[in-house]
């Protein structure tokens, strides 16, 4: 995890993350509650965020990835671990230093020998706009070109689909699609400054519980 380098580095976490990104753009009060409210309100916030149904579901498939089975044996989710892409390197940190700030990002899949990004998702619906309008993938982008100096070559996100019912709740369908990105050095100059002006915002918020 970064460290704290800069002495104006007022973020409750120390760094910054997707999630942190996607909260404090979402609603920055949201995100004071999150980080720096009353612990016990903190806790119920974070599990009505981070603890749904499509969050389990996507730790539940990246479990099986990792492990080649199902924890509980389901053909679908066993299906994932033979049909959907390997890569050499799953659940890969990357920590770096952007114009002062820590960012920290872990990509589902990496291959640096190909200099390829995998990425994983469940959900009822992903689009070739959506993949290509993703800012995760941007910032991944951003973080592997700050670190190699390089511009991924592949970016791929593999969507598992998943449907609703009154009686079985969240499920797989059996259905994958993989869509093929890229991200361009101009991309990556206008995803940043939404990097600078969230953490602007994070670290004023941070000044408030000193």
């Amino acid at each position: 995890m970064p460290k704290r380098q800069a002495k104006n580095n007022t973020s409750p976490r120390g760094y910054l993350s997707w999630s942190q990104l996607t909260l404090w753009e979402r609603d920055p009060n949201l995100y004071y509650q999150v980080y720096l409210g009353d612990p016990v309100q903190s806790e119920r916030y974070k599990k009505m965020l981070f603890g749904t149904r499509y969050v389990e579901l996507g730790k539940r498939m990246a479990t099986t990835l990792e492990n080649g089975f199902d924890v509980e044996r389901d053909p679908l989710f066993e299906m994932l671990s033979v049909f959907l892409p390997p890569y050499p390197q799953r659940e890969f940190a990357i920590n770096v230093d952007f114009e002062g700030i820590p960012i920290i990002g872990k990509l589902d899949g990496w291959n640096k020998k190909t200099m390829t990004i995998g990425e994983y998702k469940t959900g009822k619906h992903w689009t070739q706009g959506m993949v290509d309008q993703a800012g995760q993938l941007s910032m991944y982008a951003l973080l592997v070109w700050l670190k190699y100096k390089k511009l991924p070559k592949n970016i791929y996100l593999h969507w598992a689909r998943t449907s609703e019912d009154v009686e079985n709740g969240l499920r797989l369908t059996g259905d994958i699609k993989t869509f093929k990105t890229e991200r361009s050095l101009a991309d990556l100059i206008v995803f940043s400054k939404r990097i600078k002006t969230a953490w602007a915002g994070i670290c004023e918020l941070g000044k408030l519980k000193k």
